[in-house]
């Protein structure tokens, strides 16, 4: 009993610090790829969508690459890296601030549960931009911006798999 209580713990302890869905970025382009990923609140209204949490690729994915991202807290342990996250939360009576996952500073939980994947802006090495985005406060109708291309012929789709976002790049 005493072993199916410490993981049952482990395990309640490992989704309080999970959010929700993956974000798998394929960059089939002949480009190399930076990138800003955001997430936001779910159930907010549109108009603050807090918590916002925000953070930019270390270096560019390569061309045929691809990166998952399961969550914030482990965003630096993958290929690219993201160490660090930029965190709007004032509307909810959290002081905003910047967490440094690299370097062991975890976004706590009452900012990871409410939120997942809203807006990726890609910027491509020959100086191409694409914004895929979902409107915030309405994850559950995908309303936003799911594809688009660049004058070059670059296309990025952004979809839905379950919970999970997975966004390709061609």
């Amino acid at each position: 009993m005493k072993n199916i209580s410490s993981f049952l713990l482990f395990l309640i302890g490992t989704f309080a610090y999970a959010q929700m869905g993956s974000m798998t970025i394929y960059n089939f382009s002949t480009q190399s790829v930076s990138y800003n990923l955001m997430g936001t609140n779910d159930n907010s209204f549109p108009m603050d969508c807090q918590p916002i949490v925000e953070g930019n690729s270390a270096t560019p994915l390569a061309p045929s690459s691809t990166v998952v991202y399961s969550q914030y807290n482990t965003s630096h342990l993958v290929t690219p890296p993201i160490n660090q996250w930029a965190v709007i939360s004032e509307a909810i009576g959290i002081p905003g601030q910047t967490y440094n996952v690299s370097a062991g500073v975890a976004i706590p939980p009452v900012i990871t549960t409410p939120t997942s994947w809203q807006s990726l802006r890609l910027t491509f090495s020959n100086g191409e931009t694409i914004h895929l985005a979902r409107d915030c406060g309405y994850v559950d109708s995908h309303h936003g911006a799911f594809n688009e291309s660049t004058a070059s012929g670059i296309t990025a789709t952004w979809n839905y798999l379950g919970n999970n976002v997975v966004v390709f790049i061609n």
